[in-house]
């Protein structure tokens, strides 16, 4: 190889580094209030920190207006009766997942959910409460015959935070999808997954909150 030829390999290398160091400047510079593809897909917050040790309590995210994409009624059995097994599972679901890695988390202090442990908001408390934006079975023969991403399931929901007196202190949306699975994957299972993983993911951006770590950063 030519020595003009390595410089110029070179120099696309450090321009290319220095493109990435740039982006990833302009990424923690943005609006910190606001954030984008962070540790959830949308974050808006109203106050810059919260305090950890205290209580939350947990609303199961509504179902209503929903939308279930493939598994709408009409649709094909297997994905219609998966988007009613989830219709009547999710919120529970997405609640439990939440509230388990919450409290391995460690940065708050009791984690209850509103109607299984208990209807009362203590004082200090915050609120978590939300809704099941989509619950998409997506395609299975997709999902096999054309290879990852395609037919993707996904499960998306859009929540809040608020105080005890219910002063909002933060807003956001997220979406978990799954693309591909052996023999095609199973509706329930992959929309399941996606629902544990977004309280997952909610409860990984409440730690970081509480800890005043970087939300820009995800799982």
């Amino acid at each position: 190889m030519s020595p003009k030829r390595v410089l110029s390999i070179a120099l696309l290398a450090v321009l290319l580094f220095a493109w990435t160091d740039a982006a990833q400047a302009r990424k923690h510079r943005g609006d910190p209030m606001n954030i984008e593809d962070g540790a959830l897909d949308e974050i808006h917050l109203q106050v810059q920190s919260i305090s950890g040790q205290v209580p939350v309590v947990i609303h199961l995210f509504s179902i209503d207006g929903t939308d279930f994409g493939t598994g709408d009624e009409g649709g094909k059995e297997k994905r219609v009766l998966a988007a009613e097994t989830m219709e009547k599972i999710a919120p529970q679901m997405l609640a439990d997942s939440l509230k388990a890695e919450l409290q391995q988390g460690g940065a708050f202090g009791p984690v209850t959910i509103a109607g299984a442990d208990g209807g009362s908001v203590p004082d200090g408390a915050l609120v978590i409460e939300g809704h099941f934006v989509s619950i998409n079975p997506g395609s299975r023969a997709k999902r096999y015959w054309v290879g990852f991403g395609a037919g993707a399931s996904g499960v998306g929901i859009t929540g809040k935070v608020t105080d005890a007196s219910g002063k909002v202190l933060a807003e956001f949306k997220h979406r978990k999808h799954s693309g591909i699975g052996i023999g095609g994957g199973d509706y329930v299972k992959f929309l399941s997954d996606d629902t544990q993983d977004v309280g997952k993911d909610v409860a990984f951006f409440l730690t970081t909150w509480a800890r005043g770590g970087d939300l820009t950063n995800d799982r």
